[in-house]
């Protein structure tokens, strides 16, 4: 029980909250992941045409590969700062993110898809984006109430 107590649990409000945010890291990931394909592609490309005793391809080589490192450390640095949020970023290419909520008592996820403008569908723990249901905005006031 005591792994629960470290998870950040996020109310509908408190999630919605980080959508600029979030789109704006998912977007910037997005782009980085393109841009580290098209290196790998180019490096692979120069590692191919490198001669051994030819000075000017590997220090270009070296270069493209230091650059290479930068962007892949930076890209995990990101997604490092997601999940230090207390997020979950479940696919890149579709921009979904889930958020540990609590939900008739239980715990279950806050399901987010870029491009949406709120925090409308949540899905059980261990169910994916395919099981996603609509949020029912007044679902919090009838458990307080009740």
């Amino acid at each position: 029980m005591e792994e629960i107590n470290k998870l950040k649990v996020f109310t509908v409000a408190e999630a919605t909250r980080l959508i600029p945010r979030l789109s704006e890291m998912i977007q910037q990931l997005q782009k980085k992941s393109e841009s580290i394909v098209a290196q790998e592609v180019e490096i692979d490309a120069l590692e191919l045409v490198t001669e051994k005793n030819n000075s000017t391809v590997p220090s270009l080589l070296d270069r493209k590969v230091e650059e290479y490192n930068h962007d892949v450390a930076r890209f995990y640095a990101m997604i490092d700062e997601i999940q230090e949020m207390g997020c979950f970023l479940k696919d890149l290419t579709l921009g979904l993110v889930d958020f540990y909520s609590i939900h008739e008592g239980r715990v279950v996820f806050l399901c987010w898809k870029l491009g949406e403008k709120e925090m409308g569908y949540w899905h059980e723990v261990g169910r994916g984006y395919a099981y996603r249901q609509p949020i029912e905005h007044h679902h919090g006031e009838r458990e307080s109430s009740g």
